[in-house]
């Protein structure tokens, strides 16, 4: 999403985070403000809590976001460094907790707020392979729920001024997202550029995976943790385009407030172990079919190369002038 609104026009920054072997066209987040934000997420997290301080989530589910004038310098210093800029924006994830803060600083910013099912985030997370989701797999699911908990709050509070989209929805239907951005978001948008042809050098949809809804984590999930799909019901009831939920999600939409009392590991933590041991197998057997093929391919050519030694050596000439003067003869 955020690639289609920077072909809009809208200037992302100057020092974006580099592109890795998960995502090769790179992430589109300003760096500088995701360290900021990153910073008072940290600073602002329980000490000693288990969790993930760097996204804001902790086991207790406690940060702290209350008094947070410390941090008004740095945030004013950056929106003057952009401010030059005409149309300008940011991408990091991290926003999401801070959204009410940036509102009260820029009361005329329009808001892109996208959200995924909470499926695809963990397994995406877990394809990272980082020893703490690996040991923790159900830490990216409850940071999912505090995440978009928040978006689902602020867009209720500035409808308006805010475009609530399902990502899947609109990779399925690019002509009516680029329609609400130019409605709901003033970004002007050319008549060619919801033709396939053209979005398609903008992002690849093949480089988005989506397990699907009826990918056996997702259903797994909803008998174990209905509440995420409560929530993701919440957010597709109120989104500007939502998801094509099926029939069989029967769960109320509601939002949990409160962070989930688990009586020993969460149940979420058992199935997710076993789809990253899943992944982890699929990642071996492709490093072993990688490892095989570079095999076959160097033994071919140690092969090709012995038969062109042969082929230029004298006796195989010979020998094969020897058939070629016998044929004739025969």
């Amino acid at each position: 999403m955020t690639a289609v609104v920077g072909a809009l026009g809208v200037d992302l920054g100057d020092r974006l985070l580099d592109g890795d072997i998960h995502n090769a066209k790179g992430y589109f987040e300003d760096v500088d403000f995701l360290e900021f934000q990153r910073r008072i997420l940290q600073e602002r997290s329980p000490a000693n809590d288990l969790g993930w301080p760097d996204w804001g989530w902790t086991e207790s589910e406690q940060l702290n976001l209350q008094n947070l004038d410390a941090y008004l310098p740095d945030a004013k210093a950056l929106i003057a460094s952009r401010s030059s800029q005409g149309l300008w924006g940011w991408k990091d994830p991290r926003t999401t907790l801070l959204l009410d803060f940036w509102a009260d600083l820029l009361p005329n910013a329009r808001y892109l707020l996208v959200y995924r099912f909470p499926w695809d985030v963990a397994d995406s997370v877990l394809r990272v392979n980082h020893p703490t989701f690996v040991a923790n797999p159900d830490y990216a699911l409850r940071s999912w729920y505090i995440y978009n908990r928040s978006l689902l709050r602020f867009y209720e509070k500035h409808q308006d001024q805010s475009l609530l989209i399902n990502v899947n929805a609109f990779l399925e239907n690019p002509e009516t997202g680029l329609k609400l951005l130019q409605t709901k978001l003033n970004l002007a948008i050319q008549a060619d550029q919801a033709e396939p042809e053209v979005l398609s050098q903008i992002f690849d949809p093949k480089l988005f995976a989506s397990l699907g809804w009826d990918y056996p984590l997702a259903r797994s999930l909803y008998t174990i943790a209905p509440r995420y799909f409560s929530l993701l019901k919440a957010l597709d009831q109120a989104a500007d385009l939502s998801s094509s939920m099926p029939d069989w999600v029967t769960v109320a939409p509601s939002i949990d407030d409160n962070p989930p009392i688990y009586d020993g590991v969460p149940p979420e933590r058992a199935v997710l172990s076993l789809h990253g041991c899943l992944i982890q197998n699929n990642f071996r057997h492709q490093q072993e079919m990688h490892q095989l093929s570079q095999q076959f391919a160097e033994k071919l050519d140690q092969t090709q190369a012995q038969l062109k030694t042969v082929e230029q050596s004298k006796g195989w000439r010979i020998q094969q002038a020897l058939k070629r003067l016998k044929a004739k003869f025969v």
